[in-house]
């Protein structure tokens, strides 16, 4: 039987696979010594210190919040313990967080002095228990506003006078505003303009220009800011690299499109294509151009376009590339110098991401040249989710490249291990991130084949989440940059074929992937294809793919591995099945239940017990909050495979047989589940292979979503998408056949993932 003859199954989820909300039965847990005298009085000591430390700025603005931080112990940062009924709307009410463990609270100052006495006097249990979980309260200070950046380094990281000033969301309008205004007239005191941002809805970013340090100080100490930093500015990667000419490209290299055949279109918004070379002209539905003329520089762009119609063949035609193609949207936004700013950049996408709302993919080979933060997304990675949503399309971002060879290779790297970490927007947690491995290697490269590339900025993203989530063909080099005979070739000006390397080269290559599962998953198809199904047959498929366990360190440098090829993305071998859930998941404690879950009888063995492999994959877009930075991300969903027993009072209790890839989830606190286990991550995937058999009666597929302790139940369920697949090691077992078998006598209603389409091999 052919794969094509496979494809993956659709499972309908129906009103009968909910469960309702189980008694959570929680009860009360005191930390360390509880809420004792003297843990009272030291806290109680804290908050006076805080209102001394605002006492000026009280008094310059009395009608203006100051923001305290609370450390939270360790052991006490999981939601549930939050100390909601300690920092609540009569005394100083939770409006964000930072790191994890670190909450910022709205403080006034009769707000610190009624939480003073709430903590000296009141003896109810809750407040006692919200009090033992507090390591210490202090001010938001002038450092944590810059960044922790000294302002020689502060100087240093300008490109021209722009800085760029987020104000602090109190979740209270009148007190929101009366902050912008006065953060405008104590600008104008020293002669500067104050100017609103426009990053799609966001509200509180703003930007000056000025070279005076008093200023600027002045602007640092103001409380109503939460950052102030210099104007990030982001370029082409791999923009300066030298791009090797190899010889000229005739059509037989790039063939122009089949006139019978319906092409998916990515938009690319890069440095621009060449009008010089003619084979990819047939290529491009449309031009949009953001740079004067006579200021543009092609080559980059013009290399990037080539790999997403054409990567195979212009690669010696090497099967480990693709072979799909795409047209190309060229949006030229970078001039020769190869510099936008933040602002210009995210005005430019959000004037041509609506202007062609029937581009669902999106290349960006850019980013900004330094790391993400350990603990907040940047501001440019939190616009494309909200553009994401508002348009519903995917966003392929490169890693981003390390361009100091003194930190290469990046994945073995350890002394600059944080120096390495992707850069902005790589961090977007709607988007797909793409890392760079090589495909060829010689006695002088510094790493070897299908390893990460030597300059390949790695994961993880910020708090932890999976980045990238996959990786393709970037190139590969040696430790004085050359790259002859081992870099990804593509086109350049003048019809040339070219030679370079950069994760800017893997993205379209992935790009071109993505928009051609989405391109036959919606022709004909009267349902609408999201993003997140894109995004979690992609990284299915390279789950599927890996040849090496998925661990912590893997995870952070490969992502969950290489994609494959569209074929191998929507159907399945003899020996295994993969099935699609599309599930809204209901808030409230309700859980998404399959049972019984079907299993092929040539995976069972002489005993009845399972031999095979279970592998997952989940994607959904949580609910977010900038406000949170840390916990950005404001749902969280878990997927459970296996059985259900009796605990020992009698009741069932859920255990699941398929742990997270990784799968340290055996660690007590919330710090390590969130790093180990993917807690708060908008994508996990799960892995399990049991070479010896598991013991299950009834199988059970579960998946509950959780929030965050401030967060209020939405109107409408979170929706999440789910890749299953059960697999032999035997490649002979009919596995699909039989579960195919197994699902219909079950009752389950199913379709083909492929009934509106068909892909010829």
């Amino acid at each position: 039987m052919s794969k094509i003859d496979n494809p993956i199954i659709v499972v309908k989820v129906g009103a009968s696979d909910y469960r309702p909300p189980r008694d959570p039965s929680g009860r009360l847990k005191f930390f360390g010594d509880g809420a004792s005298e003297e843990r009272r009085i030291e806290l109680s000591e804290q908050i006076e210190n805080i209102s001394q430390a605002f006492s000026q700025d009280f008094e310059k603005w009395p009608n203006l919040p100051a923001v305290a931080k609370v450390t939270l112990k360790s052991e006490a940062v999981a939601k549930s313990h939050r100390p909601l009924d300690l920092f609540c709307p009569k005394t100083c009410p939770i409006i964000g967080t930072l790191g994890l463990g670190e909450v910022l609270v709205s403080a006034t100052k009769t707000g610190l002095t009624a939480l003073k006495h709430k903590i000296l006097t009141s003896q109810a249990q809750k407040t006692a228990a919200n009090i033992s979980t507090v390591d210490k309260i202090e001010p938001y200070t002038e450092e944590e506003r810059l960044l922790h950046l000294k302002w020689d380094e502060f100087d240093k990281k300008l490109q021209g006078d722009q800085i760029k000033l987020s104000v602090f969301d109190h979740q209270n309008e009148a007190k929101n505003n009366e902050i912008k205004l006065a953060l405008a007239q104590l600008a104008a005191t020293y002669q500067v303009e104050v100017r609103q941002l426009k990053y799609g809805s966001i509200d509180n970013l703003f930007v000056v220009e000025t070279k005076n340090i008093d200023a600027k100080k002045a602007l640092s100490s103001f409380i109503g800011l939460r950052t102030v930093m210099p104007m990030p500015h982001y370029k082409p990667l791999d923009f300066y690299s030298q791009m090797n000419i190899i010889c000229q490209a005739d059509d037989k290299l790039c063939l122009p499109p089949d006139m019978n055949r319906d092409y998916p279109v990515v938009g690319v918004i890069d440095s621009g294509i060449c009008p010089t070379n003619t084979l990819l002209q047939p290529w491009i539905v449309g031009r949009e151009s953001y740079v004067p003329s006579g200021q543009e520089n092609y080559s980059h762009g013009t290399m990037v376009a080539g790999l997403i119609v054409n990567g195979r063949s212009l690669n010696h035609g090497d099967q480990r590339f693709p072979d799909s193609q795409a047209k190309i949207l060229d949006v030229n936004v970078f001039p020769r110098d190869g510099n936008r700013s933040e602002e210009d950049l995210i005005s430019i996408i959000e004037e041509v991401v609506p202007k062609y709302p029937d581009v669902k993919v999106w290349n960006l080979s850019l980013g900004a040249s330094n790391p993400v933060s350990n603990d907040e997304f940047s501001d440019f990675a939190c616009f494309l989710d909200e553009m994401h949503d508002r348009y519903q399309c995917l966003f392929v971002i490169a890693s981003g490249n390390q361009n100091d060879s003194a930190c290469w290779p990046t994945m073995s790297n350890a002394a600059f291990s944080q120096n390495n970490r992707l850069s902005s927007p790589a961090d977007s947690v709607r988007g797909l991130t793409v890392g760079s491995i090589a495909h060829r290697d010689t006695p002088l490269t510094m790493v070897k084949s299908e390893e990460v590339s030597p300059f390949s900025r790695i994961g993880p993203g910020p708090c932890f989440i999976p980045k990238p989530e996959v990786t393709h063909y970037g190139g590969n080099n040696c430790s004085n940059g050359s790259y002859a005979q081992t870099g990804v070739l593509s086109l350049g000006a003048n019809n040339t074929l070219c030679e370079s390397i950069g994760t800017s080269f893997a993205t379209p290559i992935v790009s071109s992937l993505a928009a051609n599962i989405y391109h036959y998953l919606s022709k004909n198809n009267p349902e609408a294809i999201s993003p997140e199904r894109v995004k979690a047959l992609l990284i299915h498929s390279a789950l599927m793919s890996n040849q090496n366990k998925v661990s912590s360190e893997t995870l952070h440098h490969y992502g969950f591995g290489r994609p494959q090829s569209l074929l191998d993305s929507l159907y399945c071998d003899p020996n295994a099945i993969t099935l699609f859930f599309n599930v809204d998941v209901r808030h409230g404690g309700y859980e998404f239940e399959k049972v019984p879950f079907p299993i092929a009888s040539c995976l069972l063995n002489t005993s009845g017990k399972f031999q095979g492999e279970i592998l997952m994959t989940l994607v959904y877009s949580p609910l977010v909050n900038r406000g949170f930075a840390s916990e950005y991300c404001r749902t969280n969903i878990d997927v459970g495979m296996g059985k259900t027993e009796p605990d020992e009072d009698g009741n069932p209790k859920f255990t699941s047989l398929v742990p997270a890839a990784p799968d340290d989830m055996s660690a007590r606190f919330e710090s390590s589940q969130i790093e180990h286990g993917f807690k708060w991550s908008p994508v996990k995937a799960y892995y399990k292979k049991f070479p010896r058999g598991t013991d299950v009666e009834t199988w059970r597929l579960k998946m509950k979503v959780i929030r965050r302790a401030e967060e209020p139940m939405p109107s409408y369920a979170q929706n999440a998408t789910l890749v299953l697949t059960i697999r032999s090691t035997d490649a002979q077992l009919p596995v699909y056949e039989q579960m195919r078998a197994a699902i219909d006598k079950i009752g389950w209603e199913t379709h083909a993932i492929d009934q509106h389409l068909r892909i010829r091999q």
